[in-house]
């Protein structure tokens, strides 16, 4: 009776874990809890200056976000790329302190966002990753010709003159921005080509009752 009755109590407090952090999203054995989720919305709207959206819809965007940085840093860790470290992320961390007054009103801040310095930090440190890797990843595989440059060029000029901005300055004054622009715009396609890849790759499951 009392193995019963053991089974019964551990069952109730498995299912309470289960409503206070459920399942999200699983990436083949990867698991990502609905807090993880929320929380990824608490910083991004700390980071925004802006009150936390926690829909349905923006909570599903945010496991997308998730997902594709699993996938990215999984891939990084497979390769064995040098990535960024925890003193890296201080260089990201100084800038927001420095919206406060004080670290004490900072960190007041953190706690009414809902949010802990540790979490801002592993929050920064991954993304920081995601880019670092991205562009060891794909930058070496963009290609770009002197006809695409003046091509992107031309449509950023035109793109100006429809919203009545000033003048465009020349295609050789502004060559070297115009470079890096289509240089980034063309690793975030590689980017989402080769996201779109992983995925079907991997078994990806969405727990319907999370995103609610």
């Amino acid at each position: 009776m009392k193995h019963w009755l053991s089974l019964a109590i551990l069952m109730a407090v498995a299912a309470a874990g289960e409503n206070l952090d459920r399942i999200a999203v699983t990436v083949g054995p990867h698991v990502i809890a609905e807090s993880e989720v929320i929380l990824d919305l608490r910083i991004a709207a700390f980071l925004d200056g802006a009150t936390p959206d926690l829909s349905g819809a923006q909570k599903r965007k945010a496991a997308d976000r998730l997902v594709d940085q699993y996938l990215v840093l999984a891939d990084a860790a497979a390769t064995r790329a040098p990535l960024p470290s925890d003193a890296d992320v201080e260089t990201l961390l100084a800038p927001l302190i420095a919206r406060y007054a004080s670290e004490a009103e900072f960190r007041a801040a953190l706690e009414r966002a809902g949010i802990s310095e540790p979490q801002l930090k592993a929050h920064l440190l991954a993304g920081l990753r995601m880019l670092r890797y991205t562009d060891l990843r794909f930058r070496g595989e963009v290609q770009i010709t002197e006809e695409n440059l003046r091509d992107f060029y031309n449509s950023l000029a035109a793109e100006s003159r429809e919203k009545g901005s000033a003048t465009a300055p020349d295609f050789e004054s502004s060559r070297d921005q115009v470079e890096k622009l289509l240089t980034d715009q063309r690793v975030m396609q590689a980017l989402d080509r080769w996201l779109g890849t992983a995925r079907n790759e991997n078994q990806i499951l969405y727990r319907d009752a999370a995103f609610r």
